[in-house]
């Protein structure tokens, strides 16, 4: 079998393990060989048994040194990360490899990362003591969706007790990251939209975050550029190759802008809508972003909160008005046929929406939001969308 041609990027970090990035068409097929350089005799695989197989990475990595763990959600729970901690103590494994969406990807970190124990765990997510200690076992992450970017964020989400929490921690960041836009191939519109605008919340969020620098506007610049003429104009019932090859590195992309900087206001409110409503997270970010774009250019310059002041961030909104151009959340939703009201999505009482407005602006993540936000401001918002 021919190697695949891959592009390596190397990311150095002084709060964060290195981490090697190869993309391109194939890349996936060389989980095998890394493991083995790296010595690696026995393999813990996160992922469930389907995409296991649908992938092919059975295939690469088979035999009585490779187990499969895929007990795990969507959105997973934190118990269900401590059985896996249970299964890495059994099997110990010298290598893992995580294949998946976000929850596959998110779910392997938390599991190299937790101890066993419920309540060393829950101290570790809370942000009460740091991870164990213990030798640090090589994470190798494949992701099967333009997303979440997980495969090079040092964070991992988790749920507990029905809310949202993220374990952030320099030591959380995979290894290597093996981004192959063939396992893209007949991903199906209600999971590939929602994937790409939660990677497009990512570059639009890291791009105003009061944490930005640079080097992660440019990630973001990068990601939009890429993403946004295929989300206008790309056919998601068969996305050609190159769509997929831009998606994918676009992805990727935004997930190294918001390693950076986290998120903002988009994704503080999406996180109830996805458990309490059961709207898809890039869909959940995507609604709450079309108010939070114009929000933040109202009132830019009357409530700036980012240090650098009014003046640059007018700046910033406007290159980034720039770059979305008509890709509007608006017409991104409009074009995926996706209704824009919350009412759709079962948000009708304005009880709903009060809900939504005390948990967005209790989330850390709000804080990052480069214009200060009020209650009666985001209800006004929800309540205008509802």
């Amino acid at each position: 079998m021919t190697r695949p041609a891959v592009t390596r990027l190397r990311l150095d970090d002084p709060k964060a393990a290195p981490l090697t990035v190869l993309s391109g068409g194939g890349a996936s097929r060389l989980a095998g060989e890394i493991v083995t350089d790296r010595g690696a005799r026995r393999v813990l695989v996160v992922a469930s048994e389907s995409g296991f197989v649908r992938t092919g990475l059975r295939e690469v990595l088979s035999g009585d040194g490779v187990r499969l763990f895929s007990g795990f959600s969507p959105n997973p729970r934190l118990e269900q990360a401590l059985r896996g901690c249970a299964v890495r103590d059994d099997w110990d494994p010298q290598a893992i490899v995580a294949v998946g969406g976000g929850s596959a990807l998110d779910t392997a970190k938390l599991i190299r990362a937790l101890p066993a124990d419920p309540a060393a765990a829950r101290a570790v997510v809370d942000g009460r003591s740091g991870p164990p200690g213990r030798p640090r076992v090589p994470l190798v992450a494949i992701p099967t969706t333009a997303g979440t970017g997980s495969e090079v964020t040092r964070f991992a989400t988790v749920f507990v007790d029905g809310e949202k929490r993220s374990l952030d921690h320099g030591g959380v960041r995979p290894d290597v990251a093996l981004v192959d836009p063939d396992l893209l191939r007949g991903c199906p519109p209600e999971v590939a939209y929602p994937c790409a605008f939660d990677a497009y919340c990512h570059a639009v969020e890291s791009f105003w975050s009061r944490r930005s620098t640079p080097a992660s506007r440019e990630a973001a610049r990068t990601a939009l550029r890429l993403m946004t003429p295929i989300l206008l104009t790309a056919d998601f019932t068969a996305l050609r190759p190159a769509d997929r090859a831009g998606l994918a590195t676009a992805a990727c992309a935004a997930g190294r802008a918001i390693d950076v900087t986290r998120t903002t206001a988009a994704h503080a409110f999406a996180y109830r809508l996805t458990i309490r409503h059961g709207v898809p997270h890039g869909l959940a970010c995507l609604l709450n972003l079309r108010w939070v774009l114009e929000y933040n250019a109202r009132r830019a310059g009357t409530a700036c909160q980012d240090a650098r002041g009014a003046a640059y961030l007018r700046d910033r909104l406007a290159e980034l008005d720039g770059l979305i151009g008509a890709a509007t959340p608006a017409a991104l939703l409009a074009r995926a046929g996706l209704p824009d009201r919350l009412g759709a999505y079962g948000v009708t009482a304005r009880a709903d929406v009060e809900a939504l407005a005390t948990a967005g602006l209790g989330h850390n993540r709000s804080a990052g939001n480069p214009v200060a936000l009020t209650l009666p401001g985001v209800l006004d918002e929800l309540m205008a969308i509802r």
